[in-house]
């Protein structure tokens, strides 16, 4: 999250760069092309094989940095978060273990910084197809996935069954009815969504729908930010800190995101702080950091690549 101030850093130390017996210890292998395998279609095995590494190696500058005893300067919006943050954990009594929540709090601030700045740095790769996928195709996809895994109720079987057949098509000019023999085209949809959706429900993705792409005024309710860092705050200070009851936890995690939030923009109210939390933990949340103009959606977790989205 930090790469470009550890870039900087090696820049500005090692213009000429390192000696060659210190660069073997930092070398990894070169790739011969940063993406997933030569695609010929949608479920080609070679749209996911990894390309062979090519012989030539290149210096790993973040972990030489990291591995290094340099001081790294991290720019902060708000030039008063360092006063604010001492005098927050001085009101809560933090004494033995200040220096962990301080410290990590303040890598925090930082990072929410670069966020609302649209400079974060995160393992997901931005590509010229990334947002048609989460805004415009991914919605379709659920749409599809919802339309495969509707059920209706068979008197004669006494259970629910998935809808299959009678498939139709309409293009608008044509309009064709296939009887989607030996259901071919829903497995073949069903594989499909498999890869590039990833959702494991109907439920999920009707979920996904509702809460992400129906139609709203203005922004997203739920802040994913907000969650992110109300989830790792509170876990941060039950873990580390010498608060003893989890309403001080909250409060003080309340506290923190008031440094860093615009008023209004997130809950305030301790009980709705707490179940919204014991909410996240119950589903299993995993906090994860995206580029700002990501955050609102989901990727499949199916699909590695970063490429090809569809």
């Amino acid at each position: 999250m930090f790469e470009n101030e550890l870039l900087n850093v090696y820049r500005t130390k090692y213009p000429n760069g390192i000696s060659k017996e210190v660069a073997n210890n930092y070398m990894i292998a070169c790739p011969f092309l940063n993406e997933i395998a030569v695609d010929n279609g949608a479920f080609d095995y070679h749209r996911y094989a990894p390309r062979p590494a090519s012989t030539s190696m290149e210096l790993d500058v973040k972990s030489f940095i990291m591995d290094t005893e340099h001081e790294i300067t991290i720019v902060l919006s708000n030039d008063t978060i360092l006063k604010q943050l001492d005098k927050l954990l001085q009101d809560y009594g933090e004494k033995d273990s200040s220096e962990t929540i301080r410290t990590t709090l303040l890598i925090v601030a930082a990072i929410y910084d670069k966020h609302v700045k649209e400079e974060l740095y995160t393992e997901i790769t931005m590509s010229e197809n990334t947002l048609p996928y989460l805004q415009q195709v991914r919605p379709e996809m659920l749409k599809l996935f919802e339309l495969l895994n509707t059920k209706r109720y068979s008197p004669s079987k006494k259970k629910e069954l998935r809808v299959f057949n009678p498939i139709t098509i309409d293009n608008g000019v044509k309009k064709i009815t296939l009887d989607n023999s030996c259901h071919w085209l829903t497995d073949l949809l069903d594989d499909y969504l498999q890869i590039y959706l990833g959702v494991k429900s109907l439920e999920e993705a009707q979920a996904e729908l509702k809460e992400v792409y129906a139609e709203k005024k203005g922004r997203k309710a739920s802040n994913v930010a907000c969650n992110l860092i109300m989830y790792g705050t509170f876990h941060l200070l039950q873990k580390y800190s010498s608060l003893k009851t989890k309403s001080e936890q909250i409060r003080m995690t309340l506290d923190y995101m008031k440094l860093l939030f615009e008023e209004g923009s997130y809950n305030v109210d301790e009980n709705s702080t707490n179940a919204a939390i014991a909410y996240l933990v119950k589903q299993g949340y995993k906090p994860q950091w995206k580029p700002k103009q990501t955050e609102d959606y989901n990727f499949s977790p199916n699909n590695q690549s970063t490429e090809y989205l569809w």
